[in-house]
């Protein structure tokens, strides 16, 4: 039998203060994301875009890419709290090149 783990995600106080700065509309689609983290927050899979964050922390961070913003969390296994540390928008600065 596989694991039945429930998750809940929990924001840091920057992280809520970032959330609580946007606009309606995209507190909702944040919001959206990280609830379906709750499913499960180590499988990438449709509306659900994860990597793994470089360097050899533990607990090991991970990326959700919500449209222009991410989400950066651990997830701690005993209690199964998924922690966001940081939510902040990427800048599209070198995606397209420069001219």
């Amino acid at each position: 039998m596989g694991r039945n783990m429930s998750f809940t995600v929990m924001l840091s106080p920057d992280a809520r203060k970032y959330l609580d700065s946007l606009d309606k509309k995209r507190v909702k689609n944040i919001k959206t994301h990280l609830k379906e983290l709750e499913k499960n927050p180590f499988i990438p899979r449709a509306g659900c875009d994860i990597d793994i964050v470089g360097g050899s922390g533990r607990p090991p961070m991970y990326r959700l890419r919500i449209g222009n913003f991410r989400a950066v969390y651990f997830v701690d296994g005993k209690s199964g709290a998924i922690y966001v540390t940081n939510l902040f928008q990427k800048k599209r600065d070198s995606a397209y090149g420069e001219n």
